[in-house]
């Protein structure tokens, strides 16, 4: 079971996250006023897009009591939230501090306590890492997801990586031109999903990670949907190849992701 304090941190960034999209994919041209300036539609709608995880996340912390549904969060959210805390203090000045912007504020309070206080709050001990029991048991995780997974860890690395590490470079050969801030919260996403997978692939059941999956239908389906929904309104510049490279995969993770699923779902 979950603790009460692990479940409100649940429910704050269930309400965060979900109004970061809503602000981010559906108003992106208020995207300057945000924590802090976003100039441009594509960045603002993938980092909008990418809460939409966030909010999923957010939403099973707060209503889901059994941790084993939840564990393996247990990687991904950490490291994701590293990223969130190195990206917002090295940026801390380009923040939307002028005029008085209360975004800003509880984004810097938001991502500087959360990952600080979350290790706290998650279970330890015998009972947290216990094998699912045979009544809750759902079935042996498939081989050919578990490389799935192993695609979306190398995936989530090498694009996390460049994108924190290398955010000029990056920019320069990104399906569109992201500004370091936005690229290296960008990276976190990407560091999030590999250490999510890399849990879900040393687990044993798919009752353990059957909600991961999910999330990261989510996390691919979406952006799938928004890089289409941008390139038929031209948004992007068709010059950059990886305009065409970057839907693509995201439209194959997700419909990968989906294959799988369904064919775990019927055969548990």
């Amino acid at each position: 079971m979950t603790s009460h304090s692990y479940r409100q941190i649940g429910l704050v960034q269930f309400v965060l996250a979900t109004g970061f999209v809503i602000w981010l994919v559906f108003l992106p041209g208020l995207a300057p006023l945000f924590a802090w300036a976003i100039n441009d539609q594509l960045t603002a709608m993938f980092i909008g897009t990418a809460f939409a995880l966030r909010a999923f996340e957010g939403y099973f912390m707060w209503r889901e009591p059994n941790w084993y549904r939840l564990r393996w969060m247990s990687w991904g959210t950490p490291g994701f939230l590293a990223i969130i805390f190195l990206a917002t203090y090295i940026h801390v000045q380009k923040m939307n501090w002028v005029p008085f912007n209360p975004v800003a504020i509880i984004w810097f309070i938001a991502y500087t306590l959360e990952p600080l206080m979350l290790p706290f709050y998650e279970p330890r001990g015998a009972d947290a890492n216990a094998a699912v029991s045979p009544a809750q048991q759902r079935g042996a995780i498939a081989p050919g997801l578990q490389s799935l997974l192993s695609l979306v860890i190398v995936l989530g690395a090498t694009l996390g990586g460049l994108l924190f590490i290398s955010p000029e470079f990056t920019a320069s050969v990104w399906a569109w031109q992201a500004p370091p801030f936005s690229a290296r919260v960008m990276a976190a996403f990407f560091i999030g999903i590999a250490l999510w997978s890399a849990k879900m692939k040393v687990s044993q059941d798919w009752a353990e990670i059957r909600m991961g999956i999910q999330g990261l239908m989510l996390f691919f389906g979406g952006h799938f949907i928004v890089w289409i929904f941008n390139l038929a309104t031209a948004q992007f510049d068709l010059a950059r190849v990886t305009v065409w490279i970057y839907g693509i995969v995201m439209g194959l993770f997700a419909a990968g992701l989906t294959w799988f699923y369904w064919r775990q779902e019927k055969s548990g």
